[in-house]
């Protein structure tokens, strides 16, 4: 082989992992990167989120994060989204979750329904305590993890267009990311 050869394969050889590296998919989403359970589960969320609760020890593990929107200043309001992840016994009892999941939801004054986005998703407007809320919650199962994507947000009147697209952006990036594959 020729020198000239086994440089351009040297540099080739060098070039690919940083190549492959660079190709979307789940763990190169824009963000800040989490797991739980030791890496079985891992998503990533916007840079800007602050995680505010983080528990990846036993079981169930979660993070939490608390979404500024500037309309909440002096509301006593706030944005929230989290991932918790469980470890179930036997995985046939997921469906039963979901459904006592959901159906707390119902449960929740001013519940309404809006339009599904899917099996094991609930989109629905409730009250908490005196103020009307937006929730997106979602459940997956990964093996005999039960993984429960939640995203809340106040309906706040000065909450701009802008913030809520970047929102619901962001809740759809964890959501998408906390997806087993």
């Amino acid at each position: 082989m020729k020198p000239s050869t086994r440089i351009r394969l040297a540099c080739l050889l060098i070039a690919l992992p940083v190549y492959a590296a660079a190709q979307p998919g789940k763990n190169t989403e824009p963000g800040t990167h989490y797991s739980l359970y030791q890496g079985a589960v891992k998503f990533s969320a916007p840079s800007n989120w602050p995680a505010i609760m983080q528990k990846t020890e036993g079981t169930p593990q979660f993070v939490a994060f608390q979404v500024r929107d500037p309309a909440d200043q002096g509301s006593g309001e706030a944005s929230q989204v989290s991932v918790e992840a469980k470890v179930l016994n036997d995985a046939s009892t997921f469906p039963a979750l979901v459904n006592a999941g959901s159906d707390k939801a119902k449960q929740m004054p001013g519940y309404e329904a809006r339009s599904g986005d899917g099996a094991n998703v609930l989109h629905y407007l409730a009250l908490n305590g005196k103020q009307r809320y937006e929730y997106r919650e979602t459940w997956y199962l990964d093996s005999k993890i039960l993984i429960h994507v939640r995203c809340a947000r106040p309906l706040l009147a000065a909450t701009t267009a802008e913030w809520t697209a970047a929102y619901d952006a962001g809740c759809a990036q964890v959501t998408r990311t906390a997806k087993p594959h």
